[in-house]
């Protein structure tokens, strides 16, 4: 009797049967009958063939390239053409690849077929008979969890588990109506498109976060316009706010010393390598660096304002030439 994973306890000759679907308000999608049928009723199925590198052979399709049950043609194998009749070994479209080795036995079907292309010795070529099951429905149904737990129980106890070509035609195959199959795969393909989509904005995201975290690690000012700007000027500012102060033994630990705030200063100083430097009052090093002096008051106004202090405004001689209150003022100045 061939394996049912969706309910152990009925057989073959309980089917047809109901089963429902919600991909519409109507009940055309929620009622249909579906029977279910081993594979090796629905395909023909074999090894593919043995492979010798060479790299001036032709392309292989080997188990590392259905990792994730989608075919990865980027960087195939190349190896001897096999020994076999040339066409009889060649894959075709609407191939339905498996690995039967290791712990997964991916799967992924082959939509086109352009040029020669072959399969190793350790994966299962499937081939549909007729036309009542789609390739991509099948390929997407062997890689459901499910699926690959009844597979498991198939699998050889060896160090290396392996999946025997007549254990895997006993599956048992659950066949819908078609045009519930192409919904299934439908909406598996949006699914790996989001996937693909949020790995790409996960990556763009660490190599944003990775460089405005050198930035401020190196002091370098992250350019007007750019949409992390307002991060890094947060994050400035958070630094600005904290005050430090190193014991004798040289452990560095936060000071209990008020913020300067109000009675303090902020300085826009020449730097003697050049640029212009933004430091506070008393402080042996710089909280920023700038390539223009506006730059560096744009950004020291800014820190000014916050920390409601003095803003002293030096030129290339070192002298005061501008000073501006930021709530330090004496007293109110009406006019």
């Amino acid at each position: 009797m061939a394996t049912n994973i969706w309910n152990p306890n009925v057989s073959l000759a309980q089917a047809p049967r109901k089963t429902s679907l919600e991909f519409s308000d109507s009940t055309y999608y929620y009622n249909y009958e579906m029977t279910n049928v081993a594979l090796n009723e629905l395909a023909d199925i074999r090894n593919g063939t043995a492979f010798k590198a060479d790299a001036e052979g032709v392309p292989f399709v080997q188990g590392r390239h259905l990792r994730g049950g989608c075919l990865d043609t980027e960087d195939l194998a190349m190896g001897v053409p096999p020994a076999r009749s040339f066409e009889d070994a060649r894959l075709q479209a609407g191939d339905v690849l498996v690995d039967t080795r290791g712990a997964t036995n991916w799967t992924a079907s082959i939509e086109r077929a352009d040029y020669p292309l072959f399969a190793v010795l350790d994966l299962a070529i499937v081939r549909l008979r007729g036309d009542n099951v789609l390739s991509a429905y099948l390929a997407l149904f062997l890689n459901l969890p499910t699926t690959q737990s009844a597979l498991a129980t198939m699998r050889s106890t060896a160090t290396i588990p392996r999946l025997g070509l007549g254990a895997l035609g006993q599956l048992e195959i659950p066949v819908p109506p078609i045009y519930v199959q192409e919904l299934m795969v439908a909406l598996d393909s949006e699914r790996r498109k989001q996937s693909q989509l949020t790995k790409k904005l996960g990556e763009a995201q660490d190599r944003l976060t990775d460089e405005i975290l050198r930035r401020v690690a190196e002091g370098v000012p992250m350019p007007d316009g750019n949409p992390a700007w307002a991060i890094h000027r947060q994050t400035n500012l958070a630094r600005d706010r904290l005050a430090y102060s190193t014991p004798k033994n040289g452990d560095t630990i936060m000071s209990t010393k008020k913020s300067p705030g109000k009675g303090g200063t902020t300085h826009v100083v020449p730097d003697s390598d050049g640029g212009w430097n933004v430091k506070r009052g008393g402080a042996s090093r710089a909280s920023g660096h700038f390539d223009t002096k506006q730059q560096a008051v744009d950004r020291a106004r800014e820190i000014s304002r916050n920390a409601q202090s003095e803003l002293k405004i030096h030129n290339k001689d070192g002298k005061i030439a501008q000073s501006d209150s930021h709530g330090n003022d004496p007293r109110s100045v009406k006019g």
